[in-house]
């Protein structure tokens, strides 16, 4: 779906732009002009829209460079910054779109999320609120403090920012899985793991939520279902992650065996599975 609609955002600009010569009437300039830099918007926004991230950037900087500057380009290109894994640039661009009119709520939720990704907590709640109280349907925002709330060890909280989220957008697996990992981190696993069982029929190819399960189902004490059909590259950071989670329940024997088996799987000892494995001996013997 998102390719078909790339390719036909495209093929509108190569009309406009053929369309342009020799047929414009005359005394209108300006709206030769905007037809164009309106299409390549909508190939940029496309393209943004199937996750392609880093070429959706290259179009809206191209756009940026070439014309008068674009909110809607300029707001674009700081949602794939923040994609792209660069939340200082984000962050200073949704700041400079904060008192756009159109852009004003959103902006403030990109600004939030991105100060949230440099660990600036105070200002990410403060701007995420605001976002939430200029535009109420932003679920982003209330995403966003609902993982703050989780931070700050608030969970009955959390889960209503959650609830919120969800309800302005159904069947989110991001919203789904959060809601897991909250439950996680209380300590409530069957309800974890039916979250994240739950995010993976929204979404099954998500690693993130795939590994939380395992995790959730280590926690358990279900350590053969978190490493059932395991790909093999990934299969020493379970062990050592199962390992760990069974030293934390007390459990040493098994504790020991996935630590050990962690350390076979690399063949180094100089791991974090090899370090866990030498503090769970200490633990032992300071124990006996």
């Amino acid at each position: 779906m998102h390719m078909v609609a790339t390719r036909a955002a495209t093929l509108l600009l190569l009309l406009l732009v053929g369309g342009c010569a020799g047929d414009r009437p005359a005394g209108a300039p300006a709206q030769v002009k905007a037809a164009p830099d309106a299409a390549v918007l909508m190939a940029a926004d496309a393209t943004r829209d199937a996750g392609r991230y880093a070429e959706a950037l290259r179009i809206y900087q191209r756009l940026l460079l070439n014309t008068a500057p674009l909110p809607a380009a300029r707001y674009g290109a700081a949602e794939c910054s923040l994609a792209l894994g660069q939340p200082a640039a984000a962050a200073t661009q949704f700041d400079g779109l904060v008192a756009n009119a159109e852009f004003h709520a959103r902006a403030l939720q990109g600004r939030g999320m991105a100060q949230f990704a440099l660990g600036q907590r105070d200002q990410a709640g403060q701007s995420l609120h605001e976002a939430t109280a200029s535009d109420p349907s932003l679920w982003r925002a209330w995403n966003g403090l609902g993982d703050l709330a989780d931070q700050g060890r608030q969970p009955n909280v959390a889960a209503t920012l959650y609830a919120k989220a969800l309800a302005l957008h159904p069947n989110s697996a991001m919203v789904v899985n959060n809601i897991g990992f909250s439950l996680l981190s209380s300590g409530k696993y069957p309800e974890a793991i039916a979250e994240f069982r739950e995010a993976l029929t929204l979404e099954p190819g998500n690693v993130t939520v795939q590994t939380n399960l395992r995790l959730a189902l280590a926690a358990s004490g279900d350590y053969a279902a978190a490493l059932q059909s395991a790909p093999r590259e990934q299969m020493p950071d379970l062990l050592n992650n199962v390992g760990y989670i069974a030293l934390r329940r007390g459990d040493y024997t098994a504790a020991r065996r996935y630590l050990a088996s962690a350390v076979d799987a690399t063949g180094n000892g100089d791991t974090v599975a090899g370090r866990n494995l030498d503090w769970l001996d200490a633990t032992r013997r300071s124990s006996e």
